[in-house]
């Protein structure tokens, strides 16, 4: 080459030396970039306890980012095959490792799916952590899709490991049931240990599990239905549903469910808890319940309470009636609840409560209301003091019955029995004196008149019993008292008369002497004969203050005038009309028959 030539070529020099001192720089500018990222890199991956890897299949060659060995626990270099990472792998999961790898390098097709392993290491000091390794297959044989390199990057998961363990630990201690599931598909992701045991499932068995395979609605949509008409806020609904078990027996249980962020992703966090037994306590207290209100309203009881601290009164509104308050007047103060007790009787009531109060037992006592129209009621209070939970009791509870009707039962029986003692001694002594009265010369006839005279007795008894010894009615009486001396229809005898209503004592006296006329009139008067008829008549004369009563037969044997003697009947008629009801009889014999006519007062016959 010429020095023309040398000359002409200069400029061509010149530009590629420029050229080469540019790719130079920019070499250099390419070697500081990829250093300086290799350095960000090497920072982030020690920052984050991450580091990569790269295997050759050629020698089962191992190598990676400054650190990899260290997150093992092992000295630098000391890694350098699969055989020996596996070496660093705890034994329990050893095993599970090489089947991912095995997995990988065997798995066919291709794409970018990485597979990856979680596992422990243990390091020199006995620490164990926790890695996670996950990589890909980057190059296979063509021919035979052998794997021939990979790549991949471990990192340290140990405080997520120890975070999950927290989590699970409180996971499975809760004491109710807790179900994690998807909420687009109801499919269960997590449960914890009450949730198995309550449900009878398995965790791995429950997993496999839809929320409509354990709820007894048993379809999606009715499922959402149900979340909508029990929402509480945006993401947290709280309702009652009915749980198949495994065994296929249904449970009550409460479901608080709540959507939550989980992972990337929205899961519905569900706390369930059974409570069968509540319902069936509820239950059983509203039948109880139930049972409590139909034996107060058939017994009339109404209940109460009282509390000491407060210093009030409470009680239902059957017992505010039974009080002659409104029904909505349910509470007053103890001072206002003692101003309706009557005086008499609210001492022993107020010394009844207090004596409870301080034993803590009970009492039971009558006593008096005065209600606000002044109506006085007998009411009967039953109380006890009620437990507190070991603390000084303050509340009392019962309940009170009017037992107005039994106490005047109770009073009305008191004089029943007071007055029956009077009848009988009246009765026997009314015996006693026709006995005495009664002629004894002839035994047959001595009974005959006795049975006479006690049948009298009986009749005007029956009478008396039958309007329960208030009085007797002196027609009935008197036809009562006839009936026995009249043959076929009675048209012999005629009553005429006002309804009088005659005590029993007067009641017993009428009755025997109409006995005793009727008798004699059988044998020696009107009724001695076919035609012969008596006429019985009465009348009140309130001015006077008697009862007149008259006695008439008529077409008897003709009567020549009074008897010679005053016969037995005579004195019994006597005896019972004046002596024993104060009265006085008139006798007129007349040729066509007797007329008697007797005025007894009005005070001594009629009842009190």
């Amino acid at each position: 080459m010429n020095d023309r030539d040398q000359v002409d070529r200069a400029p061509d020099l010149q530009a590629a030396n420029e050229a080469l001192l540019r790719a130079n720089a920019e070499l250099r500018a390419s070697r500081a970039a990829l250093a300086a990222s290799e350095a960000r890199l090497r920072l982030a991956l020690s920052a984050a306890r991450m580091a990569n890897w790269e295997w050759e299949a050629v020698g089962d060659r191992t190598t990676g980012s400054e650190g990899r060995e260290a997150l093992y626990g092992r000295p630098p270099g000391t890694l350098t095959t699969a055989a020996a990472v596996l070496e660093a792998v705890h034994p329990e999961d050893r095993a599970r490792c090489a089947a991912t790898i095995t997995h990988a390098q065997e798995r066919m097709e291709a794409g970018d799916e990485f597979d990856a392993v979680e596992f422990r290491v243990v390091h020199p000091d006995g620490r164990i952590r926790w890695l996670r390794s996950q990589g890909r297959v980057t190059e296979r044989d063509p021919l035979t899709g052998k794997a021939l390199r990979a790549a991949g990057v471990t990192f340290d998961i140990t405080e997520r490991r120890e975070a999950e363990m927290r989590y699970r630990v409180l996971f499975d201690a809760a004491p109710f049931g807790v179900l994690v599931s998807d909420p687009a598909t109801h499919r269960i992701l997590d449960v914890n240990r009450c949730a198995c045991e309550e449900y009878g499932y398995g965790r791995e068995e429950f997993l496999r599990l839809s929320v409509t395979d354990i709820d007894a609605l048993g379809d999606s949509d009715r499922l959402r239905e149900r979340g909508r008409a029990h929402q509480i806020d945006a993401d947290t609904r709280e309702f009652e549903a009915q749980h198949r078990r495994r065994d296929n027996v249904l449970r009550d249980v409460l479901v608080r469910a709540k959507e939550v962020d989980l992972g990337g992703g929205r899961v519905s966090y569900g706390v369930h808890v059974d409570i069968t037994a509540r319902k069936a306590a509820e239950a059983a207290l509203r039948q109880s319940e139930e049972l409590l209100r139909v034996a107060m309203e058939a017994g009339g009881l109404g209940a109460w309470e009282t509390d000491s601290e407060t210093d009030h009164t409470r009680w239902c509104p059957r017992l505010a009636a039974m009080l002659g308050l409104p029904p909505v007047t349910m509470e007053m103060s103890l001072a206002e609840m003692e101003a309706l007790i009557h005086p008499q009787d609210r001492a022993a009531l107020l010394g009844a409560y207090r004596d409870a109060a301080a034993t803590g037992g009970s009492y039971a006592v009558d006593f008096r209301i005065r209600r606000p129209d002044g109506e006085e009621r007998w009411l009967r209070s039953w109380g006890r003091m009620l437990p507190d939970g070991g603390a000084p009791a303050h509340r009392m509870a019962g309940v009170c019955a009017d037992v107005t009707d039994r106490r005047l039962a109770e009073e009305r029986q008191v004089l029943l029995v007071r007055e029956v003692d009077h009848r009988a001694k009246n009765v026997l002594a009314v015996v006693q004196a026709a006995l005495r009265l009664t002629p004894r010369h002839d035994p047959v006839a001595y009974a005959g008149m006795v049975e006479g005279r006690v049948a009298a007795l009986a009749r005007a008894h029956t009478l008396l019993a039958e309007s329960h010894w208030t009085g007797a009615d002196l027609a009935a009486l008197l036809r009562a008292e006839l009936q026995p001396f009249l043959p076929g229809d009675g048209s012999r005898i005629t009553l005429d008369g006002p309804a009088v209503i005659v005590s029993p004592q007067a009641a017993q006296a009428i009755g025997m002497a109409m006995h005793e006329l009727a008798t004699n009139a059988s044998k020696y008067g009107a009724l001695s004969a076919a035609g012969g008829r008596i006429a019985l008549g009465w009348q009140v004369e309130e001015p006077a203050g008697a009862l007149r009563l008259r006695w008439e037969e008529t077409g008897g044997p003709s009567l020549a005038g009074p008897p010679l003697t005053r016969g037995f009947g005579t004195r019994v008629v006597d005896a019972t009309l004046e002596r024993q009801l104060g009265g006085q009889v008139r006798r007129d014999w007349r040729q066509q028959g007797l007329v008697l006519e007797t005025t007894l007062p009005l005070g001594s016959i009629r009842p009190r």
